[in-house]
């Protein structure tokens, strides 16, 4: 059964740091325009660098305890497990994007994409994620802040597949994951939004993604 998101962020400024990235996918296009190509295209590898950054600045901190809860190590290192995993997903050359129509693909009208967890690296975008801001152009306060962007979709269902963090949907929005976190950490861990929000918050102030 297709697992599919809700999304959204606040942010901080971090170090820039040299990083070891995956090399940026070679992403295979299923009824997609030239259009809808080049979103996906610039999606994914602002993505790939989000998530390694985001990998980075796991530890104890503010951002860390808002999305995960009380900080141990034994559940930091599986976070930051995770967003490695998702870079390495991102940049794998067995990526596929089916644009979905609504109706189709298990989209309605307000789901930006989904996935089955067991076939990876296969993600169907909705019409909803080619709506969505890039996080660059992100305006924080804004309607559009409360259901996040085109990176965090990405980060957020790559973290579904089996291989990559089994993560579910345990909770969506901002409010309700971060009294998750609060109140249930080992949940917080395993919930594919907390990801995509600790990716967005941590790295939204950092240097402009080098393309």
């Amino acid at each position: 059964m297709p697992v599919s998101l809700r999304l959204v962020l606040p942010f901080m400024l971090l170090p820039f740091m040299l990083l070891s990235a995956s090399p940026v996918a070679a992403v295979t296009f299923q009824d997609c325009t030239k259009v809808q190509m080049d979103y996906i295209a610039g999606a994914v590898k602002s993505a790939q660098k989000l998530s390694l950054r985001a990998a980075a600045a796991v530890g104890d901190s503010e951002d860390y305890a808002r999305w995960f809860g009380t900080y141990s190590r034994g559940n930091a290192e599986r976070v930051r497990r995770t967003l490695k995993s998702i870079d390495h997903a991102l940049g794998s050359d067995q990526m596929r994007a089916v644009c979905a129509r609504t109706g189709y693909s298990g989209c309605d009208y307000g789901t930006y994409a989904n996935v089955i967890p067991d076939r990876p690296y296969n993600i169907n975008l909705c019409e909803a994620f080619f709506r969505m801001p890039t996080l660059m152009s992100m305006v924080p306060g804004s309607e559009e802040h409360q259901s996040g962007t085109r990176e965090g979709t990405l980060i957020h269902e790559m973290s579904h597949f089996s291989v990559v963090g089994a993560t579910n949907d345990e909770c969506y929005t901002r409010d309700v994951c971060t009294d998750m976190a609060a109140g249930d950490p080992r949940r917080a861990i395993i919930n594919a939004d907390s990801y995509q929000y600790f990716a967005e918050d941590t790295v939204r102030y950092l240097a402009p993604v080098v393309k």
